[in-house]
This record gives structure tokens, sequence and C-alpha cells, in this order.
């Protein structure tokens, strides 16, 4: 296949508005560890720098940052491709994200600019939309919680595991390995399903939410299924940041109020008391009484 008769030059624009400002969804973009579709391999993005993109083996870019203005644009080049299903090659090509104000929050207009086979197009917008929509919105939106404590990362990651003693007594399963499994249910109330997908001691802990049912939802009960909870620890002297992301639990979710009344008073009242204390909060005996207060005062 010859680059001139199977390649045409294409432009793609997709936008998406979100109640934070500029300068918090810059530096949320910029992040593409944590959200892009791709696996990304480099350090800290600013302006000249390089960085790869790769889907294992058959999938590779390099790519370099071209425009960085804090808070307004952020562009890259791909400078070196392959595709090697099929070889494709997308040298050239630019991502380019523009922040504009708009309605309290900020207005995100990817466009990509270069390259694709002519029997692509189609493709080309469901994967824009997906990293936009999808993956980029989740990034920014999701419910997070972040708390400091006078505790090392050893000693915090140790309390994390022990999902009982600071999320729910209606657990069953397994917490501590990558690939364990358990389960949290409240009857008629919650029901979801956990597998651990990435450990890191002492550094990360990731659950993928493979079932649920949250009967109390009029749309659809099963909101949380390919969520993630994510926990990250980061040392800071004698203390250590705990920053936890609800990945997907985003305010256009049914559920979204509720979940987040239910996390803040989890991760900011009974996970800080577990590990402060070494022993599970009092409030925790009284959870099924606080989960109905709740509820019934969601549901009026």
């Amino acid at each position: 296949m010859s680059k001139e008769n199977n390649y045409v030059t294409a432009t793609y624009t997709v936008d998406i508005e979100v109640a934070k400002p500029s300068n918090v969804v810059f530096n949320h973009i910029v992040e593409l560890s944590k959200w892009w579709v791709e696996e990304f391999v480099g350090e800290e993005l600013k302006l000249n720098s390089a960085f790869i993109l790769k889907v294992g083996d058959t999938h590779f870019s390099k790519n370099k940052v071209i425009e960085f203005v804090p808070d307004k644009k952020f562009v890259w080049v791909t400078t070196q491709s392959k595709r090697s299903s099929d070889n494709f090659d997308w040298t050239g090509t630019k991502m380019i994200f523009e922040l504009s104000p708009k309605n309290n929050g900020t207005l995100i207009t990817f466009t990509y600019d270069g390259v694709i086979f002519e029997n692509e197009q189609g493709r080309l917008k469901e994967i824009c939309d997906y990293c936009i929509k999808d993956l980029l919105y989740k990034h920014l939106e999701s419910f997070t919680s972040t708390i400091e404590l006078a505790k090392s990362p050893q000693e915090i990651f140790s309390c994390l595991i022990d999902v009982t003693n600071w999320w729910s007594l209606d657990f069953e399963g397994n917490s501590k390995e990558l690939n364990d499994e358990f389960t949290i249910h409240h009857p008629d109330q919650h029901y979801s399903k956990q597998k651990l997908v990435e450990v890191i001691p002492n550094k990360k802990i990731v659950w993928l939410v493979t079932e649920s049912t949250l009967y109390w939802l009029r749309i659809n009960k099963h909101e949380w299924t390919n969520t993630k909870m994510i926990f990250e620890l980061i040392a800071e002297g004698e203390k250590t940041i705990l920053h936890f992301t609800h990945e997907g639990l985003t305010p256009k979710m049914e559920c979204y109020a509720m979940c987040e009344n239910g996390w803040t008073m989890i991760i900011k009242s009974w996970l800080i008391h577990f590990i402060t204390n070494g022993t599970p909060s009092p409030e925790i005996t009284k959870a099924a009484e606080i989960r109905n207060k709740i509820l019934a005062h969601q549901t009026k």
C-alpha cells in the first residue's frame, strides 16, 4: 500500500464542558499517564518534552510537546509511529487541547489534526469521543477525596487492605493481594463485588467493581459496575497524603449525590479513625441506621 493512495488528511474536533477552573483542568489534562487510552512512557510534561505512547508491542509512537501554555493550550506532535497490524503511520499528526471559560467552568476543545486511512473516519470519531467524552471526563469529574495523616505509607497501606474495619462489616472475601475479590452487601440497599486489579505495596491499590446493584436507583441499578476505586499514597516528610478516586462516579450519575455523601463519611471519618486509632469507628456499627437516614433524605 502506498501512503498517497490510502491516507487522507483528517481533522476531527470534540469538546466537553466541566465545572472546574481552567488551571485545574489543564493540570489534569497533562497527566496523560492517568487517563490517555494508551500507555504513557515519559516524565512530567512541559514544552519540548518527548514521550512515548504505546499499546503492547503492536501500537507505538514517539511524541513531542510543541505548545504548552498553562491553563490555555497543550499540543503534541507525533514524530515517529507505527501500528504493526497494518503499518499505519500517523507521523506529523497533532493532538490539540484548547481551554476557554464557560458557565463558571471550562470548555475543553480537542482536535485531532493529521492523517488516517481513508476507510477509518468513523473509527477516528469513535476513538476521539471515547478519549475525551469518557476517559478525560471521568478523570476530571470522578469523585475524589484527599486526606493527610501523620502516619507512614506502610501503616496506611496495611489499614487500607483491612477493608472490613473501615468500610463495612458486611464484607466477604479477601482484599490484600492482586486478583483478590470481595463483596460488600447491605441487604436491599447495596451490593458490589470488587477485584484488586493493581497492588503496589505502600503506594497504590486499585479495585475494579465487577458486579453491582444499588437497589434504590430508579434508572440503572448497576451504575457502579466497571467503575474503579483508586487509592494512592504519597509520602510528604513525616506525613502521608492519601488520595482516593472513585473513577467513573461522576455528577451525571443518578447515584452521585448519595455516594458522594457516603464516601466522604467513609474516607474522612471512618478510615481516618481506623488509621489513627487502630480500631473501627463506633459509627460503623450504626452504618445501617446512617444509610437509612441518607437514603431517606436523598429520595424525598
